[in-house]
């Protein structure tokens, strides 16, 4: 990528310092009660070809680590951000006790994403990858922290730090995707 390319893209994901637009208020979910939440888009597209979004201030945060990882040569490809009520009630028919109660997951209160390229397999073996280990480094800077033990992918924004990662009883394998 040329370095023109590269300023662009910054430019795209970046908002130039100018306030956050909230993208739409939905309803979000904590403890298993619906409140209204305002979310904020973070530039990227969903599988469906949907905006993904987190929570106002998760997003800016989001878009900045974004721009600091394209700086170390790093993508931050979103598989999903913020999930509806009927998205969690259907990942939880199809993964069960992998996904969060609907109601009761980080997504539904626009806090995590989930972030492909965390661990690739080489011989017959999941590996975290250099991603990862960048996330790792940097991600707590702007408020991200991975905290599911074994959800390498699973990064959720605490304001105020975070420090133990719940506990997961399945397998990385089994779990992935989640």
């Amino acid at each position: 990528m040329t370095i023109p390319a590269i300023l662009l893209v910054l430019a795209t994901i970046s908002n130039g310092g100018a306030e956050e637009i909230i993208y739409k208020s939905v309803k979000g979910y904590r403890g298993g009660k619906p409140y209204i939440l305002n979310v904020s888009s973070i530039h990227q597209k969903g599988t469906h070809g949907s905006s993904l979004a987190l929570a106002t201030r998760p997003a800016k945060n989001f878009r900045d680590m974004m721009v600091a990882a394209a700086k170390d040569g790093f993508h931050l490809s979103v598989t999903t951000a913020f999930r509806t009520h009927r998205e969690q009630r259907i990942l939880h028919r199809a993964k069960g006790e992998l996904a969060a109660r609907p109601g009761h997951s980080s997504h539904q209160m626009g806090m995590s994403v989930d972030i492909a390229g965390t661990t690739r397999v080489i011989d017959k073996k999941k590996n975290r990858t250099i991603l990862y280990w960048w996330l790792v480094r940097n991600a707590k800077r702007f408020g991200f922290y991975n905290d599911v033990e074994g959800e390498t992918w699973h990064w959720t924004f605490y304001e105020n730090g975070y420090k133990k990662k719940k506990k997961r009883t399945v397998p990385e394998k089994e779990a992935q995707n989640v």
